[in-house]
This record gives structure tokens, sequence and C-alpha cells, in this order.
């Protein structure tokens, strides 16, 4: 597809990723760009002078580790790449994709449907969520067969392992990129609950192998979110957690009403 560029994170030292995730795409009849991924498990975030642990701190209660410091940089490496092709749309995967047999298929649908429609009014779609909530339906997307739909992700839902952006989305996020505040996932929730620019699909078109994530994990943790945790951690995350939900409420009555809302793009 000429308006479509796509890009694979791996980091050098996972070339049995790399060979399986070329080999699931190849069965698509797609191939990708390789982003030689950020390896953060050793990094000390605080050597890291693009890392505001303050704002980290007081809005998530904990410290980032070193591999969520790498998946930010791996992700913004991708998204400079993607720009840099002067494609209107980007998908980025993560190494341990497993598509669904159609995914790439109803990939294109999308764009074909978002081609007919004109300028994008949405920056990101997650075609990777397992897990999504708060929702409403914007169309069917059929390919050979199969369809999914897809949604309006008000909430947006988690998990980077497949994204499609549009080029506005893409440039809007790297004006914001740094300095990094937040693990990466957690970032695009955010931003996009607030302005309500995320779309999602049901059932997701690509899903992870089940193998841990290499760019996301660090040498030192005993699990993920762990480091330097505050005493009010659980009280951070409940508060973050009900005002995105609230937000995303928001949007979605004021899209079943056709109320208009101001939005942070």
């Amino acid at each position: 597809m000429t308006d479509l560029s796509i890009f694979l994170i791996n980091l050098d030292a996972s070339p049995d990723r790399l060979a399986a995730a070329t080999d699931a795409m190849a069965a698509q009849g797609t191939s990708f760009t390789r982003v030689s991924g950020y390896d953060g498990r050793k990094t000390n975030p605080l050597d890291v002078p693009e890392y505001d642990a303050a704002a980290m701190r007081a809005y998530f209660g904990r410290d980032m580790n070193g591999g969520e410091v790498g998946c930010c940089f791996s992700h913004i490496r991708a998204l400079q790449a993607f720009v840099e092709s002067g494609k209107p749309y980007g998908l980025i995967f993560e190494d341990d994709v497993s598509p669904a047999p159609q995914a790439m298929e109803l990939t294109r649908a999308l764009i074909e449907w978002q081609n007919e429609r004109g300028t994008p009014d949405w920056y990101v779609a997650n075609l990777g969520a397992e897990r999504s909530k708060i929702l409403s339906p914007v169309t069917t997307l059929r390919a050979n067969g199969s369809e999914v739909v897809l949604y309006r992700g008000h909430y947006f839902p988690m998990l980077a392992t497949a994204l499609l952006w549009t080029r506005e989305g893409a440039c809007a996020f790297l004006e914001i990129a740094l300095p990094l505040n937040c693990p990466y996932d957690n970032f695009l929730r955010r931003w996009l609950t607030a302005n309500d620019m995320g779309l999602t699909t049901r059932p997701p078109l690509f899903r992870t192998t089940g193998a841990d994530s290499d760019i996301d994990k660090s040498h030192t943790a005993k699990r993920r979110g762990t480091e330097g945790r505050s005493k009010n951690y659980g009280w951070l995350k409940a508060k973050r957690m009900w005002g995105d939900k609230f937000r995303a409420l928001g949007h979605k009555s004021r899209r079943k009403f056709g109320l208009k809302g101001k939005t942070n793009r």
C-alpha cells in the first residue's frame, strides 16, 4: 500500500524475535522496516537527561525503570522514521507481534475507509488491544470474509503491540514526547483519553506471541512498576485511573448526543 509505511521495533540482541516477526508478516504478504530498539534494560533512568523523575513521581507515584525508558525511546525512534517516510499512515509493531489471518487486509480496509472520509479525525488506532472499555462504535471493517468493529476508544486501551498512526498524530506526539515522565502505554492513555483522538478494534487484529517484552523489561526490576513506589502510590493510581475514566465517559456522552466538547489535541 503506497500510503502506508510499516516499522518493527527490535533490539539488536533479539535476532530470533526478528526472524519470527519477519515470517509472521511475510505470511500476511507484508514486509517492514526494522527499527533498532533502545536497550534500556541496564539503564539507570536518573542518568538519562530526557527523564523527568519529579514529574513521573508526582503523576505515577514511582520511578520509571530502564526497560520503560527504552520502550519510550524505541517508539520515538519508530515515529521519527515514520514521519521521515513522508507517508500519511504508519504502522508500528513490537517484535512479539502475532497477526490474525486477515490482519493486514483489515488494516488496509481501515485506511481505505479513512481515505474515503477525508481528513482523519484521529491520531492513532490501537490494533492490538486485548481489553478495551468505554467505546463508541464507528464502523465495521470487512475483508475476505472477516470483519471487526472499529471503535472510538474514549478510554484509550493499553499495550503498544500494534499501533496505526496518522501523520498528524505522529507529529503531535513527537512535539510532547520529551521529557519522559510516564511509561509509553500509560502516556498514550493519558494523552488520547484527554483529546479523544484514539481508535481501537474488537477483536484485535494483532496479538502477542506471549513472550515477555524485551524493550519494556528491566534487569533490575522484580516486576514492572515496583521501583521506588511512594507511600501514596495507590492513591495516585486510583486518581489517574478514575480521572481518565470520567474524561472518557464525558467524551462518550458528547458523541452520543452530538455535542461538541473541547479537546486538547
